[in-house]
């Protein structure tokens, strides 16, 4: 990856950007509607910054425009299931398959979470892709926290 600051820099120059693009200081338009706008130029933004040609995540956020999913998967995998009445917990098999099958279920989770990686099947790949995709993300909290200050700030 470039050095952190050029990428916060690049990072900030596309996010401007693509926040007067597509018209999100104005008056008309509904606050869904502003979020929706917002947390596109934002993934616009870091898929650009970072390259489209760099990963999958970045591809995946360039050509891609679903709404995310990663909270209700989240929910979904750690929710406790019930029980059914009068059945007696399942016996448990050795440690090897039951270690096997969390990485199954948490490898699915972060197939969910990190866009453009449903179809990779290697483990190696998928914790790069996903580590990749965390370092960008926290680049992307720091800009939008940045500017979020510089808004706020009093004017002189």
């Amino acid at each position: 990856m470039q050095g952190s600051m050029q990428f916060k820099r690049a990072l900030l120059k596309s996010l401007l950007l693509g926040l007067r693009e597509r018209g999100v200081a104005s008056r008309e338009m509904g606050f869904l509607e502003r979020k929706r706008a917002i947390r596109r130029a934002a993934d616009v933004a870091l898929a650009s910054a970072r390259g489209s040609d760099a990963t999958r995540w970045s591809q995946a956020l360039e050509t891609q425009r679903r709404p995310s999913t990663s909270k209700r998967i989240l929910r979904r995998c750690h929710r406790p299931r019930p029980r059914k009445a009068g059945t007696a917990a399942r016996p448990r098999g050795s440690a090897g398959i039951v270690a096997r099958a969390m990485v199954r279920k948490r490898t699915q989770v972060l197939k969910g979470i990190v866009p453009g990686v449903e179809a990779v099947d290697d483990e190696c790949t998928l914790l790069g892709e996903a580590l990749d995709y965390a370092v960008c993300l926290k680049a992307q909290v720091d800009v939008m926290q940045l500017l979020v200050r510089a808004l706020q700030a009093p004017k002189q």
